[in-house]
């Protein structure tokens, strides 16, 4: 009984110190559930102030004095429902300082948490917001993050109108009869987020450290745009093509809905939620993919790859979800900083190897999400200022 009493200190241990794992928290729910007088005792012992006098009180319990003591007692009683009587009131009264002496091999004086860092940092790591330039034809820049609530006109006459968080061109009767395409530019830095909707309907997405060149008007046999970074597109239904042109690759639709990411370095990934679209590479390789299929090109290769995957892993990002299924950590890094404001280093080259998946809320603070890789137990995190070192958890 007595060895039970100090397992279950064991799991309040780790539970207080974020280290608990499924198993063990499920264990421990199931011991809280077994008697009101359990989840007394556990609430008792996570109580703030009364965590604080035991681990004070622990660092002068010698717990294995107080082990041989009480097998000296309960060799000494001989009745069963007596040695059951002091088990019990070992449980209340050597479980708290049991647990105190757990946490002080748990914990040492120069480790805190990731929430401990957080709460002394007085630079806050932030989630992207709403933010975009606007480039004119003209060559005139707009900063869209304080032009909210205007209209501004080209020099065709489309009419683009800025809200708090979209562009929307439309075409006006004082449209102005031009041979050549007007272009514009929407640029979205580190941390922003930005959507327009096109003067054929098409809607677009962008996300950080992207960019989509666009003509105001759509005036040729076919609607061409040019991205960098990652946007997610809802193609209006015309007779015209529309084509997304990338570096070495272009994907060319009549109607569909798809997401489409290439940025420097990385997979350059078209995936398609429906419709259908055709990938075209430069070299002439292509493809035409189905729902829920993705194209995908390795950096520094042309070699045009197809496979099946969960379209909302790819498209959560339009949600304010970012989505992570057992990904290496500098990938999932990689996303996170682009979006928050934040920098990534790694004390040596294998960390950036282990393999995570997690949902993270888009517009939330960074803290829980680091909490949850800390209990991973696979890495510590060291916090300075807005600087972010991953380090293998020896």
């Amino acid at each position: 009984m007595a060895k039970k009493q100090f397992h279950i200190a064991e799991l309040i241990a780790h539970f207080l110190s974020n280290t608990i794992t499924p198993e063990e928290q499920i264990e421990l729910q199931q011991w809280r559930d077994a008697s009101p007088e359990n989840e007394e005792l556990f609430k008792r012992i996570c109580d703030t102030e009364n965590f604080a006098r035991h681990y004070e009180e622990s660092k002068r319990f010698d717990k294995q004095v107080g082990w041989e003591h009480l097998n000296r007692r309960m060799r000494f009683l001989k009745r069963r429902s007596l040695v059951i009587k002091l088990s019990r009131y070992a449980a209340v009264l050597l479980l708290p300082l049991a647990v105190g002496v757990l946490l002080m091999t748990t914990f040492t004086p120069f480790e805190e948490t990731v929430a401990e860092q957080m709460q002394k940092q007085t630079v806050q790591i932030l989630p992207g917001e709403k933010r975009a330039v606007l480039t004119l034809d003209s060559g005139e820049v707009v900063d869209l993050k304080t032009t909210s609530g205007k209209t501004m006109t080209e020099k065709d006459g489309t009419a683009i109108t800025v809200d708090s968080t979209a562009l929307n061109y439309q075409q006006t009767q004082a449209q102005v009869k031009s041979e050549k395409e007007i272009y514009n530019k929407v640029e979205i830095p580190r941390g922003g987020e930005y959507s327009l909707t096109l003067s054929d309907g098409t809607k677009v997405y962008l996300n950080a450290m992207s960019s989509l060149s666009f003509p105001v008007r759509f005036l040729a046999n076919k609607r061409v745009v040019e991205l960098t970074g990652e946007a997610y597109f809802e193609v209006a239904k015309n007779n015209t093509p529309f084509i997304v042109k990338m570096k070495n690759m272009e994907v060319e639709v009549l109607g569909t809905a798809f997401n489409i990411s290439a940025y420097a370095g990385e997979d350059c990934q078209t995936t398609l939620v429906n419709g259908s679209v055709k990938v075209q590479m430069e070299t002439g390789s292509s493809c035409i993919l189905k729902p829920s299929e993705q194209a995908y090109v390795k950096p520094g290769t042309d070699n045009l790859n197809v496979r099946t995957v969960d379209t909302s892993i790819y498209t959560s990002w339009i949600d304010g979800k970012i989505y992570f299924r057992d990904e290496r950590l500098e990938d999932i890094m990689n996303t996170l900083s682009r979006w928050y404001d934040m920098q990534v280093f790694y004390s040596e080259p294998s960390v950036k190897n282990l393999r995570f998946g997690c949902n993270v809320n888009r517009y939330k603070d960074i803290t829980p999400f680091l909490e949850l890789l800390e209990k991973t137990e696979k890495v510590d995190i060291m916090i300075d200022g807005k600087n972010i070192t991953f380090k293998h958890n020896n």
